[in-house]
């Protein structure tokens, strides 16, 4: 198993096999010990304000992104899912209940295979009825993504 940690030198992300004591960084030379109290094990998320993979330390409860500046919640982080692009086998993260997700290395557009169906609601502009009266326009739809 490998575990994950940032470099002390440059802050890249490393990656390592577990039980080592540490690491040396392969672009700035720096060695970084390796810290074992569970709260230094690595998570990660996907930044809501741009497509940037954000790493933290697991205990964390925010994480700023260095790119947009925005903060994020670690809450919702927990709840990505995984997948191995089927072209290029590189791994991918997504929120769960996607159908599809598109491989940013490869453009591959690969299908989720237990993508759960979803309630899609759909507000149109309001109108006018005969008697003048304004009405809503809203359809409600679930996607089964069966094929």
């Amino acid at each position: 198993m490998q575990g994950q940690l940032i470099c002390s030198g440059c802050r890249r992300v490393l990656q390592y096999r577990r039980g080592v004591a540490g690491v040396c960084c392969p672009g700035c030379n720096t060695r970084t010990a390796v810290n074992t109290s569970p709260a230094a094990e690595m998570s990660e998320l996907i930044c809501s304000g741009c497509p940037t993979l954000l790493y933290y330390n697991h205990g964390a409860s925010n994480v700023r992104c260095s790119r947009c500046s925005t903060l994020n919640s670690t809450r919702s982080a927990n709840q990505m899912a995984h997948l191995t692009c089927g072209q290029c086998r590189t791994t991918l993260m997504y929120p769960p209940g996607a159908s599809t997700v598109q491989c940013a290395t490869c453009r591959y557009v690969n299908h989720v295979r237990d993508a759960r169906p979803q309630t899609v609601l759909v507000e149109n502009p309001k109108t006018l009825d005969e008697k003048g009266k304004l009405v809503s326009n809203v359809v409600v739809g679930v996607t089964s993504w069966k094929r």
